[in-house]
């Protein structure tokens, strides 16, 4: 039995997966579904993934790299718009300088919510932003999220990038993602064209799951 775990990104919360995880139940109506909720500005959710299920991480930007950080062995491993490394390093030009991730650390302590909104505008999001919002989590998960430096898990992984994203730069994933063992899939759009459109998410992610699993 195949299962899959959803996360989402960095101030987001499980609402922006949910028509995909709703296509996801249709498709695979016999699969477990679990989905993260970080608790940036709604209630935390760490669903118990059950050992008998072969899960397939299902992650969503810094979302996939927090899915890969947790102690599974998945059975294969998609990155929506995702990451292993966000911030540029010496011999590893693609990515954000980390001054600017530690600028929005210091502006998020003086105005959150104003730091907030203007992520989700480069994200391409139109998401309204919660009432509240957990600041001290949202610093933590930005500087976990400024310093990582991932190893790719020992599964399959398909890596779906977008052409037009300022967050994750087609450069960037491929810097993270041009190994053996990963398969790259491009579209045009922004940070959130895929959570946008989950229909043609659904496909290359059905196309990939029935190649894997079959």
């Amino acid at each position: 039995m195949i299962g899959f775990a959803l996360c989402h990104g960095w101030a987001f919360d499980r609402n922006t997966l949910e028509s995909l995880a709703a296509l996801l139940a249709q498709r695979f109506p016999d699969a477990a579904l679990a989905c993260f909720d970080l608790g940036f500005g709604t209630a935390p959710h760490t669903p118990q993934l059950r050992n008998d299920v072969e899960w397939i991480a299902i992650g969503h930007s810094y979302g996939y790299a927090y899915l890969i950080q947790q102690p599974v062995s998945w059975k294969a491993a998609i990155a929506i718009n995702g990451f292993t490394r966000y911030c540029r390093r010496p011999g590893q030009p693609e990515g954000t300088p980390a001054r600017l991730v530690d600028a929005m650390l210091a502006r998020l302590a003086d105005d959150p919510q104003a730091t907030v909104q203007d992520f989700y505008l480069r994200c391409g999001s139109a998401m309204q932003l919660p009432q509240q919002l957990d600041v001290p989590l949202l610093a933590a998960h930005l500087t976990q999220l400024r310093d990582l430096d991932l190893a790719l898990p020992a599964c399959q992984t398909l890596a779906l990038s977008c052409h037009d994203d300022l967050i994750v730069p087609p450069a960037l994933a491929h810097a993270c993602f041009a190994q053996a063992g990963c398969i790259i899939q491009e579209f045009s759009g922004d940070h959130m064209q895929l959570l946008r459109e989950p229909a043609l998410c659904m496909a290359a992610i059905t196309d990939y799951v029935e190649t894997v699993c079959a």
